[in-house]
């Protein structure tokens, strides 16, 4: 490098430090002396402002970097004169640089084709500091993620001649490193083989940094495990130790009310209630199993079952099941079941296949009669999406999310022998039935604690003859606040929802939010039709307990109007161990 550059480089900083000091309370105005003729298609502001002495070093930092990425790389400040109330700042352009040549040397033809460096590119073209640093940066980054975490690049022969650069690109890999062992320190007692499988992380593989680089931002996301401090490399010749220090961490959660009411009709007494199980980890492999039982009304109730096993013997398959029993009153029953299988990508991702299972019933032949519900199977198979990409999970503030599934399959209409086989005459026994279901939301960023969720959800359900003991139900804390749990029944519906949360915790958020809806339900003669909306305001608030949660909203659908008195209160509390 020559001297007039290291000289031009040390005035520069030099003049910065003393513009500093006198712009260190005034708000002053620069004005740009160019001292050599200003380039062609060089767009130089002849004067700007500063509003403090951090804003004027780094304005005039900038401006000699642009300068300095066209190809100028001398350019820089001859001098700084300080009026009485202006700067004025005595611009050098200083010569042109540009590429004689810039020799590949030897980078390995794979890292060369991967970054995409052909050497005609950088032949008699502008000298690019930014371009050189980011293609150096790549090629370094290659190395590192193929088993050389100790590789370092260098220009070699660097030569300045009549305004053009000569050089030539030189790596060192030094050793060939293998990821050799992950090793778990602290009390965490979850599968070795499920970590590594979940982080990615493999064994007598190249070492690779950027698989590391994500081990914190994933193991956040695991909720039954505790970071005590980050991950560390230990290295032997030729080997890399991957060091974990976890704890175990309650994720396990219960939270349920329940209640005792005397039925009406028979003066027996009756048990109510709304009670949520989840269990995590209990089997130390990342499983999750799921139970919640619901029963709002004396004689409507509902059973959920979920059992999700990921990364079985230790590869990318996971298995899923699910089991749902419904009751409504003395009118009708369904039972659902799935199986699945799943694909694991790096993070938790996944794609799946499934075959789903759906019995309708009917209790009482009169419900029959009103050609509304009806006794059908249906077997349909199916592929669906998981994806996200949060910063954190449980409590995001950025990032997105995607599930969706299409199912096709075939349903069957069982005859009653209660019912007249006439009322049969017009329906086709065996139909094509169709499925797809999407959830998807974007989280945005207000400031630091502050963000926006964006949210659709939805789904739409094909068949020439819907009857209401098949559709969807809608309402509740899960899909339309501020109306009674699975109140509005739906072929057809999407959710929009905009939620603004001001972060209080790692865990703790208030919200208040707006829920659009829009629904068809061709399950009766006449399609009935609405865009109900909810909104309201909430709380999520962690204690040593559990967390602690409350929702106020209210709705509106069809003429209705808006009362306060109708609006749903929902009251919850987790309790983890």
């Amino acid at each position: 490098m020559n001297k007039s550059l290291l000289i031009r480089l040390f005035c520069t900083l030099g003049l910065f430090w003393t513009a500093s000091h006198f712009l260190a309370a005034q708000s002053i105005p620069i004005i740009i002396q160019p001292v050599t003729d200003i380039p062609d298609k060089l767009n130089i502001p002849k004067d700007f402002s500063a509003k403090d002495s951090a804003d004027a070093s780094t304005k005039l930092r900038n401006l000699r970097f642009n300068i300095v990425e066209a190809g100028y790389l001398t350019a820089g400040f001859d001098s700084l004169n300080f009026g009485k109330d202006t700067i004025y700042a005595f611009l050098n352009f200083g010569n042109k640089y540009k590429w004689a040549n810039l020799d590949k040397g030897n980078i390995p033809e794979e890292y060369l084709t991967a970054i995409g460096f052909r050497e005609k590119l950088y032949r008699n073209e502008p000298f690019s500091p930014k371009a050189l640093s980011k293609i150096m940066e790549q090629a370094l980054k290659l190395a590192e993620n193929n088993g050389f975490p100790f590789a370092s690049l260098t220009l070699d022969s660097l030569k300045f001649r009549d305004g053009e650069i000569d050089a030539q690109l030189n790596i060192e890999l030094n050793q060939f490193t293998l990821i050799d062992s992950v090793i778990i320190k602290g009390g965490a007692n979850t599968n070795r083989n499920y970590l590594q499988s979940y982080l990615g992380i493999k064994t007598q593989v190249p070492y690779s940094q950027s698989v590391l680089d994500k081990i914190p931002g994933r193991l956040k996301e695991l909720s039954f495990l505790r970071v005590i401090k980050p991950y560390e490399v230990g290295m032997r010749p030729g080997k890399a130790d991957i060091y974990l220090y976890l704890d175990n961490k309650k994720a396990s959660n219960f939270n349920g009310i329940i209640g005792i009411l005397p039925d009406r009709e028979t003066g027996k007494t009756q048990i109510t209630g709304d009670v949520e199980l989840n269990l995590l980890n209990t089997l130390k492999h990342g499983e999750t199993i799921k139970l919640k039982w619901q029963r709002l009304q004396t004689k409507t109730q509902e059973l959920n079952l979920e059992f999700d096993y990921p990364f079985l013997f230790s590869t990318p398959i996971g298995i899923e099941a699910a089991l749902n029993l419904y009751r409504r009153d003395t009118i009708f029953s369904q039972v659902n079941a799935l199986a699945g299988l799943q694909y694991y990508f790096k993070g938790g991702n996944f794609a799946r296949i499934f075959y789903e299972n759906n019995q309708a019933n009917v209790i009482s032949s009169d419900a029959f009669s009103i050609n509304q519900y009806i006794d059908s199977r249906t077997n349909m198979y199916g592929v669906g999406l998981n994806f996200r990409r949060l910063d954190y999970r449980y409590n995001p503030t950025k990032g997105f999310f995607v599930e969706t599934s299409v199912a096709a399959g075939q349903k069957t209409i069982l005859k009653n022998p209660e019912v007249d086989d006439s009322e049969y005459d017009d329906l086709n026994l065996k139909s094509d039935i169709y499925n797809a279901k999407l959830n998807t939301g974007k989280y945005i960023p207000i400031g630091n604690r502050s963000t926006f969720l964006l949210r659709v959800r939805g789904a739409y359900l094909l068949n020439e003859n819907m009857f209401r003991n098949e559709i969807y139900r809608i309402g509740g804390l899960k899909t339309l606040r501020g109306f009674n749990e699975q109140s509005i029944f739906a072929s057809a519906y999407a959710v929009g929802t905009l939620e603004y949360r001001f972060i209080l915790e790692e865990n703790s958020n208030v919200f208040a939010f707006f829920d659009q809806g829009i629904y068809e339900d061709r399950s009766t003669d006449n399609t009935i039709s609405d865009t109900p909306f909810g909104f309201g305001a909430g709380i999520n608030f962690e204690t040593n307990a559990g967390i602690f949660s409350l929702t106020y909203a209210l709705g509106k659908q069809f003429n209705n109007p808006i009362e306060i008195r109708s609006g749903k209160i929902h009251f919850g509390f987790i309790s983890f161990f």
